[in-house]
């Protein structure tokens, strides 16, 4: 049986590795490169409270006005035509289905070793239980 600080020397060694990916270090650059252009951050900024605000009204059941849907659509065309945040959106995209793959290794390895996994039942008696005293 494994010591739980040899998983845990193990994770940060896997973490280690990780970064010096080449999927890792893209990812890194582009958040850099973002972070110097001053208009892609605009534009993100501006989607970001637009979403933000109709969220809101869509929360308290006020109508989203036709204006305000316009403004959403033409955000998001310029969004899609910036280079920089094309190029952004495709790194972001290759970083995340790498950790996605990480993540289903190290769940095939945890299977492996026959760690039981809860049933809906289970878990759902675990939320009743009182912890009265």
């Amino acid at each position: 049986m494994a010591d739980p600080q040899q998983v845990l020397a193990a994770a940060a060694n896997l973490g280690a590795l990780i970064a010096t990916t080449s999927v890792v270090s893209s990812y890194k650059e582009i958040l850099r490169q973002l972070d110097l252009d001053i208009g892609a951050k605009n534009l993100l900024q501006q989607y970001e409270q637009l979403i933000e605000m109709l969220t809101a009204k869509e929360a308290q059941m006020q109508p989203i006005e036709v204006a305000e849907k316009k403004q959403f659509e033409q955000l998001q065309q310029s969004i899609m035509m910036n280079p920089m945040l094309k190029k952004f959106a495709t790194v972001q995209g290759e970083y995340m289905d790498f950790m996605r793959k990480v993540q289903e290794s190290i769940n095939a390895g945890m299977t492996s070793g026959a760690v039981p996994t809860p049933t809906a039942a289970a878990l759902a008696a675990l939320g009743k239980i009182s912890l009265d005293t």
